[in-house]
């Protein structure tokens, strides 16, 4: 077989999962860009960042890049956790591969097959893209106060820096709420794992550190086997969250007196 029929088979079987999970992105399921609230994303987006330009004809955005790349980090964070589906079921669990030594003792080993390497590293993948999705969602918000936000921009900090004067409205809130919870958990495993240890060595090492626990070794297992779940709900929070987004803007449009002649 030619590669690139290796690489259709291999795109369609991905495709097969997302069917199967239900994953979606933000471009939906069919690819045309509308979203669960019944907007197209392209043209809902252009009517509210154009009011923004308008008001700052000196210091313009180029949204269209902005939205674009959203919609391709949101399209591979997708990608990624389809694979994390592909290779679970074939990752070698402790539970499974125990050993029994002649005395009754009983060990729960680390072995490492390639279904399972491939695992940690589309994890380690799948971080990094939820971050990349929510920086980009901090660089439009910011960019509609770009006198109160310059040099380096995070999510988090846009987020805390406007609660005093957006708290209140409800797709704000949302938003301020996901990022003090849910996105600062999963941005603290990120920073982990490029600054610190991976999650695949950390959690080697620590199943090493209790072969003889079943309990603890369990519990390792389950969250290992769990990671492909979490990204799934990572998928939906960024569709809602691009909502929220553009729902909170609109609400900045009328706030600021953003207005094209």
């Amino acid at each position: 077989m030619e590669e690139i029929e290796l690489l259709k088979d291999f795109n369609s079987r991905i495709i097969e999962i997302y069917k199967e999970q239900n994953l979606v992105s933000i471009s939906g399921k069919d690819g045309k860009l509308n979203l669960p609230n019944g907007k197209p994303l392209l043209s809902w987006s252009n009517s509210i960042t154009r009011h923004r330009n308008c008001a700052f004809e000196t210091a313009k955005t180029n949204y269209q890049h902005l939205i674009d790349d959203l919609i391709f980090i949101s399209d591979e964070l997708v990608y990624f956790t389809a694979h994390l589906f592909l290779y679970r079921d074939y990752i070698n669990d402790p539970l499974k591969d125990a050993v029994t030594t002649t005395d009754g003792q009983v060990f729960y080993p680390v072995y490492t097959n390639v279904a399972g390497k491939r695992y940690a590293m589309y994890l380690n993948v799948c971080y990094e893209k939820v971050y990349n999705y929510w920086d980009r969602i901090g660089d439009i918000i910011a960019s509609f106060f770009p006198t109160d936000f310059t040099g380096n921009i995070y999510f988090l900090s846009v987020m805390r820096s406007l609660h005093e004067t957006y708290a209140g409205s409800s797709d704000f809130d949302w938003l301020y709420d996901f990022a003090t919870t849910i996105f600062t958990d999963y941005n603290a495993n990120r920073i982990k794992t490029v600054h610190t240890i991976s999650h695949g060595t950390e959690n080697k090492w620590k199943q090493l550190s209790q072969v003889g626990d079943e309990a603890k070794t369990r519990e390792l297992s389950e969250k290992i086997m769990g990671y492909p779940e979490e990204f799934k709900k990572m998928t939906d929070l960024c569709i809602e969250g691009v909502i929220r987004t553009l729902g909170f803007l609109e609400f900045v449009n009328k706030d600021k007196g953003y207005q094209c002649p």
